[in-house]
């Protein structure tokens, strides 16, 4: 029973790292390939002064906002000779509402020129693409459908049909030009076709409405009631492609030196690498506390066990047992005891790491959200576990051994 106990003690240790560890990776493996599906480690977004903090650091220097350049054809040139990059995309933004027949929805739009479709990953499920020279056609997103409403009555409508249905933009403007102030608003409407669909992604894309370049600027244009907006503001963002994904760190730097903000979600991705790393080594101590635990209880295992063989010890000297076969009998014991310990870890540790898996799917499904396993056990944590308990079980049974190995043949056979 004793042995038992011991032998759980060391079961219980490597489970909690096996456990904690795959969960870890699970979660890391999850958020990292997230990442990589809302943007491509080949991308650089470079942002406007309208857009993100009011500052951003790198190297320990920092550029004001004010002292960030806009986002205009000059810009667009500047990037483009950067050595590496393959092409620089305009991006301009606007929040409109949509209409069909008699139903509509608010939704962010993202104007984006046609051939550029391929690099931002737009992959459409039903319809087609948007094509060189479209100007009045829209793609929207898997969910899109989803939030329209009914205008008179403002119920929700599930399952509308939009794929080649005919639509209407509609943009409001302050109207500062008119004496009467009690209507101080105009709208103005733009007809286009949805003539596409989105694949579902499970991000914020699938609520995204995708419009041709020249028309997010002539809506924009109108809503500012600035022809010239552009040279005054420039687009929203830039999104930079560039050849080889080794390249982005130094172009977000040359970028950044230009003047401009950049970011990309390698770095994204590398920097919450390091933060799981940090958080893989504080779980993988919090494990090896257990197999410490477990480690003093092999050797108190292994000191009562000396204590009720000491006769039997005595009989092996005297039979011819050297102090080293002594030894080596008793470290197989503790290295039993840890081997042992470390198949029984590892099997209930991917016990519990798959329920712990079940239930978090179970819960995210229940939140509407797309299901994706949180654990991730790779061969070599398998490994890594039943080798730390073989050296747990290993180091713990030294000292007892060696006591074991120092009894006099004499003092052992006259121990009752």
């Amino acid at each position: 029973m004793r042995t038992f106990l011991t032998t759980l003690g060391v079961i219980i240790g490597v489970a909690a790292i096996i456990t904690l560890l795959s969960i870890a990776f699970g979660f890391e493996e999850s958020i990292t390939t997230s990442l990589e599906n809302i943007g491509n480690v080949n991308q650089i977004t470079v942002s406007g002064p309208r857009q993100g903090p009011g500052m951003f650091v790198r190297g320990g220097g920092g550029i004001a906002q004010s002292e960030i350049k806009i986002l205009d054809e000059d810009a667009i040139s500047e990037i483009s000779e950067l050595e590496g990059v393959v092409s620089v995309i305009p991006i301009l933004s606007i929040n409109e509402e949509i209409e069909v027949g008699r139903y509509s929805t608010r939704t962010s739009m993202t104007g984006i020129e046609s051939e550029y479709s391929d690099a931002l990953n737009i992959t459409i499920a039903k319809g087609r693409e948007l094509r060189r020279n479209d100007k009045d056609v829209v793609i929207v997103g898997y969910r899109v459908d989803d939030t329209f409403q009914e205008k008179k009555t403002g119920k929700y409508i599930e399952d509308l049909e939009l794929i080649g249905k005919k639509a209407e933009i509609i943009a409001t403007r302050n109207n500062t030009s008119g004496e009467d102030t009690e209507d101080t608003t105009e709208t103005k409407s733009w007809r286009v076709t949805i003539i596409g669909i989105m694949e579902e992604s499970g991000s914020e894309d699938d609520y995204q409405v995708y419009i041709p370049l020249v028309l997010a600027e002539d809506i924009k244009k109108w809503e500012l009631d600035a022809p010239d907006f552009l040279d005054d503001d420039g687009y929203d963002r830039l999104i930079v492609i560039v050849n080889d994904s080794g390249m982005v760190d130094t172009l977000v730097g040359e970028i950044e030196d230009l003047g401009y903000r950049a970011f990309s979600f390698l770095q994204i991705i590398e920097s919450l690498n390091q933060t799981f790393v940090i958080i893989q080594i504080v779980l993988l101590g919090i494990g090896a506390i257990a197999l410490i635990v477990a480690a003093l209880g092999i050797i108190n295992t292994m000191l009562m066990s000396i204590m009720e063989r000491t006769r039997e010890i005595g009989i092996m000297k005297v039979i011819g047992a050297s102090n080293r076969d002594v030894i080596h009998i008793f470290l197989m014991e503790a290295l039993g005891i840890g081997f042992l310990g470390g198949i029984g870890g590892v099997i209930l540790g991917f016990v519990v790491a798959n329920i712990v898996d079940m239930v978090a799917g179970m819960y995210i499904t229940q939140q509407g959200a797309s299901v994706q396993s949180i654990v991730s056990m790779p061969l070599w944590l398998v490994i890594f576990a039943i080798g730390f308990a073989l050296l747990i079980g290993l180091v713990s049974g030294v000292y007892p051994a060696q006591k074991a190995a120092a009894l006099s043949p004499v003092e052992a056979l006259r121990h009752e």
